[in-house]
């Protein structure tokens, strides 16, 4: 069954010594993840880059456009989670992240590591690439047990 993946973020405070650009990125993701939170598809959507060269990846492979990102608009998962957001700039105006998330969609659940890559562009600070792939089932029961 297909799902678009929500992750809710853990707030991790910025510091000092942040630069402008991972603050950017990181107000981007936290807008992002506010979105999912309010379920509102309108939002969410406006943080991706709207684009040809939107790029997604994950277990069934790399895909890429806005156009058909868009058209999967749901559901929203019951609850989610995020942890262990890291953000470093690569050059100036891109930003890559990554982070642990946990979603449950009724009795099912998803755990795994989702990756972002942020650019700023004319119309601002945009995600330009998204992936994730859930960790495998011994990993997942792991990481349960440990909870």
């Amino acid at each position: 069954m297909c799902h678009i993946l929500a992750v809710l973020l853990v707030v991790m405070p910025t510091t000092a010594t942040e630069s402008p650009d991972v603050g950017a990125a990181r107000a981007v993701f936290e807008a992002n993840i506010n979105a999912i939170r309010q379920k509102n598809i309108d939002a969410y959507l406006s943080y991706y880059l709207h684009s040809t060269a939107l790029v997604r990846g994950g277990p069934t492979g790399f895909s890429t456009g806005y156009d058909e990102f868009a058209k999967a608009r749901g559901p929203w998962p019951d609850s989610i989670e995020a942890s262990d957001l890291q953000l470093t700039p690569i050059q100036p105006g891109v930003v890559y992240g990554t982070y642990r998330y946990r979603v449950r969609y009724g009795a099912d659940e998803h755990s795994g590591i989702s990756e972002r890559l942020f650019l700023n562009t004319a119309d601002g600070w945009k995600i330009a690439v998204t992936g994730a792939i859930d960790a495998p089932c011994a990993e997942r029961s792991r990481r349960a047990g440990s909870s």
